[in-house]
């Protein structure tokens, strides 16, 4: 089933797959901004990834990127089922 496209909580849940998609590209800058609006909108349920939002050096080599990428894409993927 697809996100609603005028829905603010679709829109934060898909800013996790996009913050996936750029760090897992190498872009940190736009992953962790897209992280952030999400963190924006679920403030509770992101406390995991406070650690790369304060330290993004963490992210410096591939595998510490991926592994983050993945962690945000499960996120990503908990909550598009809950809005199914």
């Amino acid at each position: 089933m697809a996100l609603d496209k005028n829905s603010l909580r679709a829109d934060a849940v898909a800013n996790f797959y996009r913050a996936a998609l750029y760090l897992a590209k190498g872009n940190l800058e736009v992953g962790l901004d897209f992280l952030k609006k999400a963190e924006v909108f679920f403030p509770d349920e992101t406390t995991g990834f406070e650690e790369i939002i304060k330290n993004p050096e963490v992210l410096k080599g591939e595998k510490e990127r991926l592994f983050w990428a993945e962690k945000i894409l499960d996120q990503y993927q908990k909550y598009r089922l809950l809005l199914s």
